[in-house]
């Protein structure tokens, strides 16, 4: 479930429970905008909030293993996606799954790459390496050694690179 349809199920069961988010706000003990916030399906919320928001109103969140198929958009294409606000020229997905494997540059996309490597989050790539490594058949280690490659290869100044192993 995507955060904006989370924030929507809870918004769906305040206003099915007959109260406003003032209300709800005192009895869980958070900010009527921490509710809004939750509303509204955004992250700038806590677990330990959205967990005391949902108990109430009778939802839980679950967490589920990614599936290979899965309806979602791929973390690959949200990378892209995200990659190519900036510039003219979209990258492809599979240009963005090509560097992951190789970790190698083609330079027709460098400059989305290294947006990629300096400004993607932590969890998108985590979500990324994830997706690629089942969907590739290569290990996640492989993976992230490609991405530092990367890194230095366009000269990132993201602190994350600096002799960082993942596993």
């Amino acid at each position: 479930m995507e955060l904006d349809q989370l924030g929507s199920t809870i918004r769906s069961a305040r206003v099915a429970s007959g109260i406003s988010q003032a209300q709800l706000a005192r009895m869980v003990g958070v900010s009527r905008a921490t509710i809004n916030y939750a509303e509204q399906g955004r992250s700038a919320i806590g677990a330990d909030a959205l967990l005391r928001i949902l108990r109430p109103l009778g939802l839980s969140i679950t967490a589920t293993q990614f599936r290979e198929g899965h309806v979602d958009t791929s973390a690959v294409e949200l990378l892209a996606a995200g990659a190519s606000v900036s510039f003219r020229e979209k990258i492809p997905a599979e240009a963005v799954e090509r560097a992951l494997l190789t970790g190698q540059l083609d330079a027709t996309w460098l400059p989305h790459i290294a947006t990629i490597i300096d400004e993607a989050s932590d969890a998108m790539l985590l979500r990324a390496v994830r997706e690629a490594s089942l969907s590739m058949s290569v290990p996640a280690a492989t993976l992230w050694r490609n991405l530092k490659s990367l890194a230095l290869a366009v000269n990132s100044p993201n602190p994350r690179w600096a002799s960082r192993e993942r596993a």
